[in-house]
């Protein structure tokens, strides 16, 4: 992500038809001040990381205290775990459990080339912010 990506999507959940408003968040440097501006209004999150990427499992702690430092409160929080269906995994599936139950967030494992998990996760975060 370049920036900040925004989509909005109507979706139905128990039977209610609402919208949801998406930003994509880019975690480069450069974009720090462009982003710390959205973290006040969330209603939920979504931290992903690459399973094969050490180092986006490691970023995570980050970026929670990036949110809670700009104002990200009180809202149910996901991890999802990426690319599950690539090989050379770094991260392990207890590793990711592990880390999310810690800190009171739900997990995930998805894959985003074949979709795995991804209905599910949305699914989950949508209910739990309304």
């Amino acid at each position: 992500t370049i920036g900040v990506d925004y989509g909005v999507k109507p979706v139905r959940i128990d039977g209610k038809e609402v919208r949801v408003n998406f930003w994509d968040l880019s975690g480069h440097p450069d974009f720090f001040e462009i982003r710390n501006e959205f973290y006040r209004d969330a209603q939920g999150a979504i931290l992903v990381y690459d399973v094969t990427n050490r180092a986006s499992f490691e970023a995570l702690d980050g970026w929670i205290s990036e949110g809670a430092k700009f104002g990200a409160r009180d809202m149910p929080v996901v991890v999802c775990a990426n690319k599950i269906d690539k090989p050379k995994r770094q991260i392990s599936e207890q590793d990711g459990t592990a880390w999310a139950a810690n800190r009171g967030f739900v997990y995930f494992e998805t894959s985003s080339e074949s979709g795995a998990n991804v209905h599910e996760l949305f699914e989950y975060l949508f209910k739990a912010a309304i």
